[in-house]
């Protein structure tokens, strides 16, 4: 039986990342024999990225590992509502969309996301803290606010 391609993950390490939201992509979808993923860790450009809660990221990889990704994550960061991602980040993520790669945001990581247009008119969310936020920054974005907790689930 012929050996399948790994499925190639990135995940977009922006400035402010959250560090549980970069660790969960990254974990999960780990690089090992048993599991079938190549992940990339990457930024805007290879190099330090300031993360958020004190801590940063030196990633070996640019923009360039979204053009070679099948899976995109963008984790969460600090401060989303005050400005879009670079542009260079964005038109990375409009032409890994626009290939076929799938976009996945994690909490606040949903603001670079709706920053691309590809979340115009369909529902959206991020964490309940910034809810707001995006639906304000981004109305076409269709942000819905969701709380939940162990008993019960409404939006």
């Amino acid at each position: 039986m012929p050996v399948s391609r790994l499925h190639r993950v990135a995940v977009l390490v922006l400035e402010g990342a959250k560090p549980l939201d970069v660790g969960i992509p990254a974990q999960v979808f780990t690089t090992r024999a048993s599991m079938p993923y190549d992940v990339r860790v990457c930024g805007a450009e290879p190099g330090v990225v300031a993360g958020g809660d004190g801590l940063s990221y030196q990633v070996a990889h640019g923009l360039d590992a979204l053009a070679w990704a099948d899976i995109v994550f963008v984790p969460g960061y600090r401060f989303p509502d005050r400005e879009d991602p670079p542009e260079a980040v964005v038109d990375a993520l409009v032409a890994a969309h626009d290939r076929g790669a799938r976009l996945a945001a994690i909490s606040t990581g949903a603001f670079a996301l709706a920053a691309t247009g590809l979340l115009d008119g369909k529902r959206a969310t991020t964490h309940w803290h910034y809810a707001r936020a995006l639906a304000a920054k981004r109305p076409s974005s269709g942000s819905t606010r969701t709380c939940s907790s162990s008993t019960r689930a409404a939006s």
